[in-house]
Formats: structure tokens, C-alpha cells, sequence
């Protein structure tokens, strides 16, 4: 028989939960916190805890200037372009598709999200701190607007209805529309006049709305956030984030960060506020010699803070032996679950400038250097105590024969005040110059940073004697050297962390974004929907290279539109399948993109959308044979075209009887009703008279409502005009007023 699947209960799942955050790595403290804390004091240039009063305290800033020397350099790589992402086509099919999602790309990173920025602490989090972290995810947002509409025609309030915004009908208003009531009657009594039987047709009720309603719109975006290390936690066995059983953002939010996340307002307002909050090493370290470090207690519950652990964890949380990822959001240490849902993988991705195999954590840069930056700060120090005690040296004199205030008070012209000869009662004791030690030592040191990092004084423009001293080319091989450090660290940024990151983005993109965007795109603005790229595409992150590579690449650029040149020349000018327009217009968007300007078609128009504005070719000139037989089919034309244009004459002539007929009959009948009328009219009033004399009231009542409908319809006869009995013009005749008095 089999076993039953049994989902955990909330106190296992805690129980779960509480010990793999227990067990993370960077939970509390540890090792890898105090490693973090000292980089980014080496960083800051922060004490070095050594320090002698009275004594030297400078420090040296290697970690900061290599770290600010190699950061230009990584940034420069992958923002020089508009593309630091290309989406590659999977099929021949997908190639016209290609160019929208690699621009719409580009766009959510740069323009919905502040890309330049996130990169910069990205890269940095990484140079300092061994890691830097992304968190990426769909962000959802839901805005209500109030709105009032009047007199909306029926078709108007569906279609205000009839939209993908979810809408509440506040409170809604019937009027009589009475333009369109009017419309019905008069064509109702056109209808009777020509006897036609309305009974079976319905007319719309003619009515208008007023309206108030709520509007709900719901949009969503992808969201990149920027990840402090300290913040990060995951299982101490794990390689990568997606191998990982557990990974977790820890962070403090505020109870009203947690109500305008969804949760239930009862819900956070029980969460246990967190009495032990402590910032963490690297925090410490990071604002220590900032104002306000240390805030007062707040005042108000709703900005009270709470702990928050995001945490996403693989168990067998269904009990079918095979173990999902969930995310679980979770506050208090885990004590009070806020969600519990199947997600697909986790929202971060990580860069290390040097990653260790079969680590998750790399080494930094700032570990490179640190030693290097203590014996520089040492020996510096001491340098400077050296050459103080030089210009100041200590003297030795024989007690009591020198007066010690006279030999303290140090100012020129000074007068020392002795008992014996100078000579005999003081003897200065010279302290031994250390600077022919010292600065060796200093440029050894020096020269051992530049290997470990590859960062040298001719990367950084600083070294005056390299530049002057030797030739362009070994310049420029030297500097080659040097930057291959770099370009690994970017090559290494951009197949790991960059790439994954813009994998997630478009996982997003395709899953969540079912609305139609406007994109720009070669100065021309076309909608896309990228729920349809789904599987169509390979993301591929576009490295860029250095200074000397990059100008290696325009040398080669310049070479082959040479070629391109020639072969085109070769071919008369004209397009072939070996060189065409567009193989040289690609040629110079390299070229230009290379230079460091991103709009290409300021300087060159693509042929494609050339072709489409040029007007169409004109045909070769007609021979004398083909003009004579021109002139032959052009007279035959000429001919067919006035024989129709007689028809067509002739055609109107027979409409233009037709009318004047339909015409006459229409008056004809017009008279025919108006004698009708006002028969029964002067009836109609005969009748009155005699009701009047009578008295009775209630009749009088009726056959005024009956003469008043009667003379409406006089007056709404052929525009108040109805055609002469006698013939005599077309004078109106006066419907007939009746006067009545009680």
C-alpha cells in the first residue's frame, strides 16, 4: 500500500526554516564578516589599530587606488555601448526579432532600472568584499484613480467597462436623452406617414449616464535592487546560487514597508518589533564616521522595524520524496511564516573578481593588496618619524648645569642658559637617516602590488618616465600587459553574474509581460510583445575590450572596410553577393560604436531604410518602334476612355430623372396630406367651440392635448412649409392656432 503524501506543518517548516538560517554562512558574524569589515576599513583608509600618540598615523591608500584604478576600466567595458547584451536567434525565423528584443533589453536594464549605477556597486561589492549581489524580480504595482463622466451614451459606458483596468462603479445616474428621443418620434411618424408598420421594432431606450467610478490599474516592471553582502546568506555547502538548498536576504523593513508589500495590517502589526537590533560588521565599518549613525527610538509603530528573512529553500515540503524550491517569507527568525509559495529559482545572481574553485566565495582585490598596504603605512610611518627626529634631534646634557626651560622652548635665536661651556655640558644625539632604506623599499613594495593586481603606473597614466622614455610600441605592449588582468576580470564578471543577470531579466520579460511596449528602434517606434520570444533567443553579453584593444579593433575595422571598398569598386559599383551597402554600413557601426559614439545614424543611414525612401527607379527610354506602337495603344485608350465617360453622362442623366420624378410624387402626396389636415383641423376646432360652450372639462382637457399634437404635426410637415393647394407659390400656410380660455 502506499504512503500517504502529508504537506509539513507550520511548526516543521519552522523548524526547518530557523535551522538553515542558523546554519548559513555570514548568519552571525564568523569569519567571513571580519574579513569583509577589514577590507572595507583598508578601503576607507580607516586606523590601523597601532597607532602611538605622538608618533606618525598615516596610512597608505593602496586598496582604494588600485580598487578606483581597475573600476573605470570594468565599467568602460560593459557601458562604452547602448548593448552590453545581444539576443542571439535560435532559428533563421527568429532573426527579424532578434534586433527588438536586444534594443527592449537594453532598455529595461538602462532606462527602467538605473543600469550604470547598479553595475557600479555591483563590481565594487565584488572588488572589496569578495561578492557582489542582484536581487532581480517582477515588481507589481496597483494605483487607484477616482473618475467622473457625464452624459455617456450607453455604447460609451461599455466601452468605459471594456478595458484591461480593473473598474468599480461607484454611483451611476439615469437621464432622458432627449436628442435621441426626438430623433424616434419624428422618425416614427415618418414611418406612419409612408405606412410602414413599427409595432414589432424595439428602439433603444433613450436615456444618458452619470457616472463615478474607481479605476485599478495594475502594472508591473522588472526590478533590480543592489544587495549587500552582509545581507546575503546561504548554506555552506553550496558551489553557486542555483545549486544552493538555501539562500535568504536578510533585511529590516518597517511594518509599513510590510503592509505596502500585501501582507495582512493585523498580521505585521503582531510581528515582535526587534528589540536586539545590531548592525552588522560591515555596517559598522561602512558608517562609522558618519552623523547619525546611531538614530533615536521611533516614536511611531508603522516605522518600527522588523526582521524579514526572503528566504528560498528546497525540501520536500508536498511529502512525494522529491525535494521543490519554495519561497518563504518569514519574520522574527523564523517564528512567524508571512508566505509560503513554489517558486521557479532564486531572485540573485553574484560576481567574484577571482573566484575559487569549488567555492562559492572568491577572493577580492582588496585581499591582494592589504598586506601590501599595512608595511607601506609601516615603513611610511616610520619615515616620517625618522626625518622628524632629524630636523629635531635629542641632546644629552650633564644635570643641573643646563637650564631645561631654555633647551625645551625651541624658536629661533633662542638662548640656552649653561654653567659650563656649551661643549662640555650638551652633546646632540644624531638619529640615523633611514630614507636610503626606506624608499627601495617603498618602490618594492610597490612593484609587488603591480604584479599581484596589474595595475602599474602606466596604466594609470602616472609614471611620466615610462611614456617619455621608451618607444610607442613598447608602450603600448606594456600597457597590453597590464590591462589582461582587467579584461579577465571582465571576461570572468560577464560570463557569471552579468550574464545570469540578464538571463532572469528576460526569463521575467517573457513570463510577466503580456502587454504591448513601444519601443524606439533605428529612429522608428514599433510595438512588441515579449510573452511571444519565449525559447527564440540565446543571451550573449558583449564584452568590449580595453583602450589598446579597442583601437587594435578600429585598425582592423579601417583595414577590412578597405577590402570592402575594393571589392565593391571591383564589382562596378554595384551590389553583389560579395560586398554590399549593408556589409559596409556594419563596417562603420563597429567603427563608430568603437569611438565611443552610440548614435550611429547621426553619421551614416542604414541602406535598408534608404532603399525605402528612395523613389522607385525610372524606366529606360522608348525606342522609335515602341513609340509608334505607344502612340497606337494611346489613342486606343483614348478612345475607350471617352466612350465610357459617354456612358457614365448618360448614366447620371437617367438618376437625375429619376430624383425629379421621385420628387413630384413626394409633393403630390404631401399635398394630398396637408388637405387631409386641415380638415380634420377646422373639425377639430368645430368640436371645440362646442366643448367650450358645454363646460365639461375633462373633454376640453383631451381635444386641446389632440389640437396641440395636431398642429406639431403641421408644424413639422416639410419644415413648417407645405406646398400651395392652388399652385400660386411657395408661400408657408400658417397652421392654425387655438386660443383657449376658461
Amino acid at each position: 500500500m502506499a504512503k500517504k503524501n502529508k504537506e509539513l506543518s507550520d511548526i516543521e517548516l519552522k523548524a526547518i526554516l530557523t535551522n538553515q538560517v542558523r546554519n548559513s554562512i555570514g548568519y552571525l558574524g564568523g569569519e567571513l564578516s571580519e574579513s569583509r569589515r577589514k577590507s572595507i576599513e583598508y578601503y576607507l583608509g580607516d586606523k590601523l589599530g597601532t597607532e602611538i600618540d605622538g608618533r606618525s598615523q598615516v596610512v597608505s591608500t593602496d586598496v582604494s587606488d588600485t580598487i578606483e584604478s581597475i573600476l573605470p576600466n570594468l565599467l568602460r567595458v560593459f557601458t562604452a555601448s547602448d548593448k552590453v547584451v545581444r539576443c542571439d536567434p535560435v532559428t533563421a525565423e527568429d532573426v527579424p526579432l532578434s534586433e527588438q528584443a536586444t534594443a527592449y533589453l537594453n532598455h529595461v536594464f538602462y532606462k527602467q532600472n538605473d543600469g550604470f549605477t547598479l553595475l557600479y556597486n555591483f563590481f565594487k561589492d565584488a572588488l572589496i568584499e569578495k561578492n557582489g549581489f542582484l536581487k532581480i524580480y517582477w515588481d507589481e504595482n496597483e494605483s487607484v484613480e477616482h473618475e467622473t463622466y457625464k452624459n455617456l451614451t450607453p455604447a460609451e459606458k461599455d466601452a468605459l467597462e471594456d478595458t484591461k483596468d480593473e473598474i468599480e462603479l461607484v454611483e451611476e445616474e439615469e437621464i432622458v436623452d432627449e436628442v435621441v428621443k426626438e430623433q424616434q418620434e419624428v422618425a416614427k411618424q415618418q414611418a406612419e406617414m409612408q405606412g410602414v408598420d413599427i409595432s414589432e421594432i424595439k428602439f433603444p431606450k433613450p436615456v444618458l449616464y452619470n457616472c463615478k467610478i474607481k479605476r485599478i490599474r495594475k502594472s508591473g516592471k522588472v526590478k533590480i535592487e543592489s544587495v549587500p553582502p552582509e545581507e546575503f546568506l546561504i548554506d555552506r555547502s553550496a558551489k553557486t546560487i542555483q545549486d544552493a538548498n538555501f539562500v535568504a536576504h536578510k533585511v529590516y523593513l518597517t511594518r509599513s514597508q510590510l503592509i505596502e508589500m500585501g501582507f495582512d495590517y493585523d498580521e505585521v502589526m503582531e510581528l515582535p518589533r526587534n528589540e536586539d537590533e545590531n548592525f552588522t560588521m560591515e555596517e559598522e565599518a561602512r558608517d562609522r564616521n558618519i552623523d547619525g549613525y546611531f538614530q533615536d527610538e521611533p516614536t511611531d509603530k508603522s516605522t518600527e522595524k522588523v526582521l524579514v528573512y526572503e528566504s528560498y529553500i528546497r525540501f520536500d515540503y508536498d511529502g512525494d520524496g522529491i525535494a521543490e524550491l519554495r519561497k518563504v517569507i518569514c519574520a522574527g527568525d523564523g517564528s512567524y511564516i508571512l508566505e509560503n509559495m513554489p517558486c521557479d529559482s532564486a531572485p540573485f545572481v553574484t560576481v567574484t573578481p577571482i573566484p575559487m574553485p569549488h567555492r562559492f566565495y572568491g577572493r577580492s582585490i582588496s585581499e591582494l593588496v592589504e598586506d601590501i598596504q599595512l608595511m607601506k603605512s609601516t615603513v611610511m610611518r616610520q619615515l616620517l618619524d625618522n626625518m622628524y627626529l632629524t630636523n629635531n634631534n635629542r641632546v644629552a646634557v650633564m644635570d643641573g648645569m643646563v637650564n631645561m626651560d631654555d633647551l625645551l622652548t625651541t624658536r629661533p635665536g633662542g638662548v640656552v642658559r649653561t654653567k659650563q661651556p656649551p661643549n662640555q655640558v650638551m652633546q646632540p644625539l644624531q638619529a640615523q637617516p633611514i630614507s636610503q632604506q626606506a624608499f627601495p623599499l617603498l618602490s618594492y613594495l610597490d612593484t609587488v602590488r603591480e604584479a599581484r593586481t596589474g595595475i602599474t603606473k602606466s596604466a594609470q597614466g602616472l609614471d611620466a618616465n615610462a611614456l617619455n622614455s621608451k618607444t610607442a610600441t613598447g608602450v603600448n605592449a606594456l600597457m597590453t600587459q597590464t590591462q589582461m588582468r582587467s579584461e579577465l576580470i571582465a571576461r570572468i564578471f560577464a560570463e557569471t553574474g552579468v550574464k545570469d543577470l540578464f538571463n532572469k531579466i528576460f526569463e521575467l520579460m517573457v513570463k510577466y509581460q503580456d502587454k504591448e511596449q513601444i519601443i524606439e528602434l533605428n529612429n522608428n517606434y514599433i510595438p512588441i510583445k515579449p510573452t511571444e520570444w519565449k525559447d527564440k533567443f540565446n543571451i550573449n553579453v558583449v564584452v568590449g575590450l580595453g583602450t589598446g584593444s579597442k583601437e587594435q579593433q578600429v585598425i582592423m575595422l579601417n583595414s577590412i572596410l578597405e577590402r570592402q571598398l575594393q571589392a565593391f569598386n571591383l564589382q562596378g559599383g554595384k551590389e553583389m553577393p560579395m560586398v554590399t551597402l549593408k556589409n559596409m554600413y556594419n563596417t562603420l557601426s563597429k567603427i563608430i560604436e568603437n569611438a565611443g559614439l552610440k548614435n550611429v545614424d547621426a553619421f551614416f543611414v542604414n541602406p535598408d531604410i534608404g532603399k525605402q525612401q528612395m523613389p522607385p527607379p525610372q524606366p529606360p527610354p522608348l525606342t522609335p518602334i515602341e513609340k509608334i506602337e505607344f502612340t497606337r495603344i494611346s489613342s486606343e485608350e483614348k478612345r475607350k476612355m471617352a466612350e465610357l465617360e459617354l456612358q457614365n453622362r448618360e448614366l447620371q442623366q437617367k438618376q437625375q430623372d429619376m430624383m425629379l420624378d421621385f420628387e413630384a410624387k413626394l409633393k403630390e402626396m404631401a399635398l394630398k396630406y396637408n388637405t387631409q389636415l386641415d380638415t380634420a383641423k377646422i373639425k377639430a376646432d368645430a368640436d371645440l367651440d362646442k366643448l367650450m360652450m358645454s363646460g365639461n372639462n375633462k373633454i376640453l382637457e383631451q381635444a386641446q392635448k389632440a389640437g396641440n399634437l395636431l398642429d406639431e404635426q403641421l408644424k413639422g410637415l416639410n419644415g413648417n412649409q407645405r406646398p400651395n393647394p392652388e399652385g400660386s407659390g411657395s408661400q408657408p400656410i400658417q397652421s392654425g392656432e387655438t386660443n383657449i380660455r376658461e
